[in-house]
């Protein structure tokens, strides 16, 4: 399976990566160009992913979110300016959205 970082870097932007909470709030805290996170809502059963999200949205309210999730989710519970798309991975629609939010 292809890395998430290879979604970015093929939709010519730059990925940095965090593996954890802790640790993409520290880039985001020293990055001022950091414009998209791209993050996986279903991370090891934990909320972790959406927790970020909303996290982002509250802080940093110009960054866009891309997030993937296998699971459905109610559109009330995804941050505005928040795209949720479904797995499998679909390269095509994930590096479009990447490149829009590039825009």
């Amino acid at each position: 399976m292809m890395a998430l970082t290879e979604f970015v870097e093929n939709a010519g932007c730059e990925a940095v990566e965090a593996s954890s909470i802790i640790e993409a709030i520290q880039i985001l805290e020293a990055r001022t160009d950091i414009r998209t996170v791209f993050t996986d809502l279903d991370m090891r059963g934990s909320t972790a992913g959406m927790e970020l999200a909303l996290l982002i949205r509250d802080r940093w309210p110009p960054i866009e979110l891309l997030m993937v999730s296998s699971q459905p989710w109610d559109p009330a519970q995804i941050p505005s300016r928040g795209i949720v798309l479904g797995k499998p991975f679909d390269r095509r629609k994930i590096e479009a959205t990447l490149r829009r939010f590039a825009e």
